[in-house]
């Protein structure tokens, strides 16, 4: 009984921890994403550069936020190959991202780190 209740407080343990950094975002850190997109480019990026979309992920770093592949990835700066992924797909790989950098935009560079005095972000 006493081990069965155990595994139940750690099932219950690790969905609320997957729920919180999974949650939605705030609006804070949507002003924030939106300022690093307007420096970033449009949602459909391939420019060449090896980034990609409205927040410009590289392929390694969308791939490693689960995101799925795009036909972009294989021929970099190709207009006819945009990157078709949503801007909400966009905007939530950017959110899982933040999350996994200990909830900063480091990852975006001095861009991030302006962007991210705008508004302090809380979630």
């Amino acid at each position: 009984m006493r081990s069965a209740l155990l595994v139940v407080i750690a099932a219950l343990a690790l969905a609320v921890s997957a729920a919180a950094r999974s949650s939605s975002p705030p609006a804070a850190w949507l002003a924030q994403a939106r300022c690093v997109h307007l420096h970033e480019g449009p949602w459909t990026a391939n420019t060449g550069n090896g980034h990609f979309g409205g927040m410009q992920f590289s392929a390694q770093t969308w791939l490693g936020v689960n995101g799925r592949s795009a036909a972009a990835f294989k021929h970099p700066g190709d207009p006819s190959f945009p990157f078709t992924v949503s801007p909400a797909e966009q905007l939530h790989r950017a959110w899982l991202l933040w999350l996994q950098d200990g909830r900063s935009w480091r990852s975006w560079g001095a861009v991030g780190a302006a962007c991210s005095q705008a508004a302090p972000a809380k979630p």
